[in-house]
C-alpha cells in the first residue's frame, strides 16, 4: 500500500512517505497515527521544492509490504470491515491532526 503524508511535522513522515507500521483512521477521517515530532520545526521542515519528486521505494528505503494494516472507522467507500482496501492513501494537512484525503463517502 502506498502511504503519503503532508503532515511534515509528524515523526513518521520521511520526505512525504509515511513510515508508520500501521495507520489508524478515525470515524471523522483524522489520522490517529499522527505523532508530532517537536524536533521538526519551521527552520528544519522538509523543503517541498527539494523533495517534490518521488524516489522509487527500493531506493528511498520507505517501502511498505502489502500486509500493512490501515484500520479505518470512517464511513468510506474503501472501508471493508474496518480495514482500508484502497491501493494507497494520502494524509493531508489540517490544524491538529492530518486527515485521510482518499476518503470517499459511501
Amino acid at each position: 500500500m502506498d502511504l503519503r503524508c503532508n503532515k511534515t511535522n509528524c515523526k513518521h513522515n520521511q520526505k512525504y512517505n509515511c513510515t508508520a507500521r500501521e495507520v489508524h483512521i478515525a470515524k471523522n477521517t483524522d489520522c490517529q497515527t499522527y505523532d508530532r515530532d517537536f524536533a521538526k520545526n519551521a527552520s528544519n521542515l522538509q523543503d517541498v521544492s527539494r523533495d517534490m519528486f518521488e524516489i522509487a521505494p527500493e531506493i528511498s528505503g520507505y517501502s511498505h509490504s502489502d500486509k500493512l494494516c490501515v484500520d479505518c472507522k470512517a464511513n468510506c467507500l474503501f472501508n471493508k470491515m474496518g480495514k482500508c482496501n484502497a491501493n494507497g492513501i494520502t494524509v493531508l494537512e489540517s490544524n491538529k491532526k492530518g486527515f485521510c484525503g482518499t476518503f470517499i463517502e459511501e
